[in-house]
């Protein structure tokens, strides 16, 4: 498996996209399947990544935001890993900082090569001032760096994508030596904000007379107060434009690192008896639903919520594009289906095998939430539920470890406070927490996919309530109360 932080689907050539990104990933699709229409539950990495390798709803495995605590970071069932751990695969996982949760998250990794928690008042104390955390940076993104001062190794902001490629390869070398199979996760920042990349792909589609501030990165976004800000920020204050053009060059990079890994599979005679997945944990946002990020308003088509998913190996089908809705929760059972394991019958997912091979819909209904705002972002309905800002919202309970959490004081209010929906191949229906109570919109993602039409359209408004109420009364959090309101 192999994965791209904030990787957004319309970027592959499937959906003939402006730009030719992505020639290796197409590549597998031409030789194995595309799910194009695959939703996560929650556009933000802990709570998307604990659904594709738990096979859960983040109501059920309880990791609801990036900040989970240590008991939530312990999953109620065997993951994926410890089903193939079972089957006696050994089992890998390598990122930089963005997957830190693949360590911390009780997956069950048997050798992992990964930075510390990422969340930790602790390291962000050992990495220092941001003025020179950054220049320390260039003297420590080495070998001896990665042990001695892993901290700013695996410094935020700054991806590791060819030393990641090379230690994957590594691995798929020892392990193609050995009698048992094998499992790894290759997960990369390269394509998460602040949209950084090597030379010469930064120059790629840059204009060469650009003069402006984010020729190289997306800039000021250095501390919580500048990340913050610039999330309740409109696109009149963005170069939306630039920063496109860098996150287009990032695609570009992976692109190339996941030509070179699948080349090198097909070199060491695994290609006949390998599956390849390509993923990411959700999209980004670039003020189609009026803000930037991911997962803050599910407002209509919001491509955050959609990830990529390529399939090839034996006995998967070729050139098949899969545009049905499917959710993170069926990867799990689908993989397991794959390898003709037993899916566990607590999992709420389905293995999409059998509907992959005939190439028809499994006619499933999507669940999603809205992530943790750190700030007022745009789009929000002028009644919605908030919660107090970063500073207060945020608590360190074991100030051994240095963890940052969210305060338990506030934690049944932020949940309260997200916004929930569920949607099918057409339709998709909102619900907003404001403080007169649960507000509903649906939008048809075929004609209008930005306009409510819940009054137009009765019968399907009252069908998908129906199918997320399932959901909305198996959440402990779920208040359909109003509430007071409180301050931002």
């Amino acid at each position: 498996m192999i994965g791209a932080d904030t990787l957004r689907c319309d970027r592959l050539g499937a959906y003939r996209y402006r730009r030719n990104l992505t020639p290796n990933i197409d590549k597998l699709c031409a030789d194995g399947v595309l799910l194009g229409n695959c939703i996560t539950p929650v556009a933000r990495t802990a709570p998307s990544v604990a659904s594709l390798f738990s096979g859960l709803w983040p109501y059920q495995h309880g990791i609801r935001d990036n900040y989970p605590s240590a008991a939530e970071c312990r999953l109620p069932h065997p993951s994926l890993v410890q089903c193939l751990k079972a089957q006696g695969y050994s089992t890998l996982a390598v990122s930089d900082w963005a997957g830190a949760d693949f360590g911390k998250i009780d997956f069950g990794f048997e050798t992992v090569s990964l930075p510390e928690d990422q969340w930790n008042l602790k390291l962000l104390f050992r990495q220092g001032p941001s003025v020179i955390r950054g220049f320390l940076s260039l003297f420590t993104n080495n070998s001896l760096g990665k042990k001695y001062l892993p901290e700013l190794y695996y410094l935020a902001g700054m991806p590791l994508t060819g030393k990641l490629g090379r230690e994957c390869r590594q691995f798929i070398a020892s392990a193609a030596r050995e009698e048992r199979p094998f499992f790894l996760n290759l997960f990369t920042s390269t394509t998460h904000v602040p949209f950084t990349c090597d030379y010469p792909y930064y120059k790629l589609f840059t204009p060469e007379n650009y003069r402006g501030e984010s020729k190289f990165i997306m800039t000021k976004l250095a501390t919580p107060c500048e990340i913050v800000d610039k999330q309740q920020r409109g696109s009149d204050y963005f170069d939306v434009p630039q920063i496109i053009n860098l996150y287009d060059s990032c695609v570009r990079q992976f692109d190339d690192e996941v030509g070179k890994i699948v080349d090198f599979i097909e070199q060491s005679g695994l290609s006949e008896n390998t599956l390849i997945v390509i993923y990411s944990d959700h999209g980004a946002d670039f003020f189609e639903t009026g803000c930037w990020g991911q997962g803050n308003t599910l407002l209509g088509k919001d491509p955050s919520g959609r990830i990529p998913l390529v399939m090839k190996g034996p006995g998967m089908p070729k050139g098949v594009k899969f545009e049905p809705v499917c959710r993170a929760v069926d990867v799990m059972p689908t993989l397991l289906g794959w390898l003709k394991l037993d899916v566990p019958e607590h999992l709420p997912g389905t293995n999409l095998m059998p509907y992959i091979l005939e190439n028809r819909s499994p006619n499933l209904y999507a669940y999603q939430e809205t992530g943790i705002w750190l700030g007022k972002v745009p789009g929000l309905h002028p009644e919605q539920i908030l919660y107090p800002n970063i500073v207060e919202l945020l608590d360190i309970p074991d100030q051994q470890a240095g963890t940052l959490v969210i305060n338990a004081k506030y934690y049944p209010t932020v949940i309260q406070a997200k916004s929930r929906s569920i949607q099918d191949e057409r339709w998709k229906l909102i619900c907003i927490a404001t403080h007169r109570g649960p507000v509903y919109q649906l939008y048809d993602l075929e004609t209008d996919a930005y306009r409510d039409v819940a009054s137009e359209f009765p019968e399907s408004y009252a069908r998908l309530q129906a199918q997320l109420a399932i959901h909305l009364k198996a959440d402990p959090y779920w208040n359909p109360a109003p509430t007071t309101p409180s301050a931002a």
